[in-house]
């Protein structure tokens, strides 16, 4: 697959190609999150989006670039969502896919991968060890590793959310995007900035997983330690050479790390005030603007990326429990 950076129109012939097999994602103005700020909030629910995540974008781009280029045996490591996207792009396309994933990976996200007719393989007890392997298999079984971040392919899939975003709302002056190794980030970014030089897009990591906010602050990228956190999807370091963070480090404005008590209650509001039950990776991002982290302008209009909605039973029962313990300890 290409290393070469992503352009703007590389996202352009991407949104050409995955249109007949995507959702176009609705994107609403949320009054909760505009009475948070006071300013107009509105919210893109890629938690709508085929396999429920954005992630089914960059993986259908990628692999119908790889068809188009003879690839015929595709490797990847996920968390979860990467991994579910290649398996329904798959499907779709009737392609020889292998997922890796953590042993350690959302028993959810397990049982949907499960469900395609694909190999599925758990390995590591966390995704830097899973995406190691995953490469040397792919060069074992002489097979093309695509990656879930640093691969110009799923960026350019990943950009065609803001090519959205900037025809629904031509006035969007600011987009706030959860962030692990940077491929919606650098898509998003990308995009926004080629068509309104003044759009500040706001990258959201979890505090316990702060790999890019690391690098960006030391100007490389570096290996961090990571905590467990409820927004797995954005949970790991960035592979040596990323193409990610130079675009990252380019084109996104400002840098948000949310705490997990955030993460775990910003679920719970979003399930409240929006009907709508989404994963930890997508509620760092809505936290950024409910819990008033962000800095608007006056007359700001904002997007925020509700980038997934798969979340594990296990995990929502804890959010729950803890939810009550909050609220006991108030009484």
């Amino acid at each position: 697959m290409s290393k070469v950076p992503m352009k703007m129109s590389d996202v352009l012939i991407a949104h050409r190609r995955i249109a007949p097999y995507i959702q176009k994602t609705p994107l609403l103005k949320s009054d909760w999150l505009s009475d948070c700020i006071f300013r107009d909030v509105y919210i893109k629910l890629e938690n709508m989006q085929v396999t429920g995540s954005f992630k089914y974008r960059g993986a259908l781009n990628a692999l119908l670039w790889g068809k188009d280029n003879h690839i015929s045996k595709v490797f990847t490591a996920s968390a979860g969502n990467h991994g579910l996207g290649l398996a329904q792009a798959a499907s779709e396309l009737h392609s020889d896919v292998t997922v890796c994933i953590p042993i350690t990976a959302s028993a959810l996200k397990k049982q949907k991968l499960k469900s395609y007719s694909l190999s599925v393989i758990e390995h590591g007890q966390d995704y830097d060890t899973t995406e190691s392997f995953a490469r040397r298999l792919a060069l074992e079984k002489k097979g093309t590793y695509i990656s879930p971040y640093n691969n110009a392919e799923v960026i350019a899939g990943q950009g065609t959310i803001a090519l959205e975003l900037l025809e629904a709302l031509p006035s969007l002056s600011m987009i706030v995007v959860a962030v692990g190794g940077g491929g919606l980030i650098s898509g998003i970014a990308t995009v926004a900035k080629a068509i309104n030089p003044d759009i500040r897009v706001i990258g959201v990591v979890a505090a316990n997983s702060p790999a890019m906010i690391a690098s960006i602050n030391a100007g490389r990228l570096v290996q961090t330690h990571c905590e467990p956190t409820l927004a797995d999807g954005i949970w790991g370091n960035i592979e040596e050479g990323s193409i990610t963070f130079p675009m990252a480090k380019e084109n996104v404005d400002d840098w948000i790390a949310v705490e997990e008590e955030d993460i775990r209650g910003t679920i719970f509001d979003f399930l409240d005030n929006e009907g709508m039950l989404i994963e930890g990776s997508a509620a760092a991002a809505v936290a950024a603007i409910s819990k008033k982290m962000i800095h608007p302008r006056p007359n700001e209009k904002i997007a925020v990326v509700v980038c997934g909605g798969n979340i594990a039973r296990a995990d929502w029962r804890e959010i729950v429990h803890q939810h009550l313990i909050g609220k006991t300890r108030l009484l």
